[in-house]
C-alpha cells in the first residue's frame, strides 16, 4: 500500500526512506508527456481516467494518479456529475497503471460548508467502483486550520504547504508546522514539494529545494508529489521544465 515510506529501495542510503510514491503535478513536454519525468526518477504521472493517457505508463512500469474533473470554490460543487464519474472509472479501474484517485485539488471549507461531506462522498463512490485498497482516494489541502475538517473525507491528504515567497524567503518551519498539525489529527498524508514560483511564491533555488525536501522528509509523510512541472501558464520562465539545474536536483532527491 502507501504506508511504505520506510522501505529501502537499490541504492538508497542506509537509514534514509525511500519512497514508493514519487509523483509530479502536469505533463512534461516529451512527445510522451512524462519521458523527461520517468528519465529523473518520477513514477507516478499526472493523468485523466483516460486508457490512451494510462496505456503509455504502464508500457514503461509506472503509474498514474487520476484527475476526476475537481471542485468549484466559486459554485460549491463538483465539476462532474456523478454518472461521469462512475463511466470513467469503471473504464479504467482494472487498468494497472492506475495508482490514485485525486479527487479536488484545494477544496475550500470556509467558502463551501458542505465540501467536506461532499469530498466523502465523491470518495465513497469513487471506491464503491474500484475497490482496491492500494488505489487511495486523496484531496489536496494548504489551509492548516482546515485540516480537521478535511481529516477522514478521502484515504489521504495531500499537504501543500509551500515555504518559499518573494516576501518572506524560504520559512522551512511551515513545513514542520503542517505536518506536526497532521500528526496531531492522525492524519495519512503526502507532502506536495514547491517547485514553483509566480507573483507571491519564490522559484526556488536548488539548494532550496534540497532544504525543502529535508523538511519533508523529516515528517511522516508517505510519498510526495512536486509542484509543478509547467507552472504558472502565464510565465515559462517559472516552469521546471525549463530549469535543468532544478531538474538535476529532483534526479538527486527522487534517487536518494
Amino acid at each position: 500500500g502507501c504506508g511504505e515510506a520506510d522501505r529501502q529501495e537499490p541504492g538508497a542510503p542506509s537509514g534514509a526512506p525511500s519512497y514508493a510514491i514519487r509523483g509530479a503535478f502536469e505533463r512534461d513536454l516529451s512527445a510522451t508527456g512524462f519521458d523527461h519525468q520517468a528519465d529523473i526518477g518520477f513514477n507516478m504521472i499526472d493523468s485523466g481516467p483516460y486508457r490512451e493517457e494510462l496505456d503509455p505508463l504502464a508500457e514503461r512500469g509506472l503509474k498514474a494518479f487520476i484527475w476526476l474533473g475537481g471542485y468549484s470554490n466559486a459554485r460549491c460543487r463538483f465539476r462532474e456529475g456523478d454518472s461521469w464519474v462512475r463511466s470513467h472509472v469503471r473504464a479504467i479501474r482494472r487498468h494497472p497503471a492506475v495508482r490514485a484517485y485525486l479527487i479536488d485539488d484545494e477544496p475550500d471549507a470556509a467558502r463551501c460548508p458542505g465540501a467536506p461531506a461532499q469530498m466523502k462522498a465523491r470518495a465513497k463512490l469513487v471506491r464503491s467502483i474500484d475497490r482496491r485498497r492500494q488505489r487511495p482516494t486523496f484531496i489536496v489541502v494548504y489551509r492548516r486550520e482546515q485540516l480537521r475538517r478535511f481529516a477522514g473525507t478521502v484515504d489521504l491528504l495531500a499537504l501543500d504547504e509551500y515555504p518559499c515567497s518573494h516576501e518572506f524567503g524560504c520559512v522551512y518551519s511551515k513545513i514542520d508546522r503542517m505536518a506536526a498539525h497532521a500528526d496531531r489529527l492522525g492524519i495519512r498524508y503526502w507532502g506536495v514539494i514547491q517547485a514553483h514560483g509566480d507573483d507571491w511564491y519564490k522559484l526556488p533555488t536548488p539548494e532550496e529545494l534540497h532544504e525543502i525536501f529535508a523538511r519533508w522528509r523529516a515528517t511522516n509523510m508517505e510519498g510526495y508529489m512536486v509542484f509543478s512541472w509547467a507552472w504558472p501558464p502565464g510565465d515559462r520562465s517559472l516552469w521546471v521544465a525549463n530549469h535543468p539545474e532544478l531538474q538535476e536536483q529532483l534526479a538527486v532527491e527522487n534517487a536518494s
